[in-house]
């Protein structure tokens, strides 16, 4: 799936995240509504943080 060591961790990164993500808005649309919010933006910051890696690394890429 991930050719080197950084796209692995920014693709189980962005798998993790992406999971909280879902979970934190079906907590925060059920009866845990504070630790649904924490959960969707911590998620939410991981997915950026995630997206900006692999942006950075298809940049790499294309330089060979």
């Amino acid at each position: 799936m991930a050719a080197n060591r950084q796209q692995g961790n920014y693709l189980v990164t962005f798998l993790t995240s992406f999971t909280g993500f879902v979970a934190g808005l079906v907590l925060w649309a059920g009866d845990y509504t504070a630790i649904g919010v924490i959960i969707t933006l911590v998620s939410i910051a991981l997915l950026a943080y995630s997206l900006v890696g692999f942006r950075k690394i298809k940049r790499l890429e294309f330089l060979d």
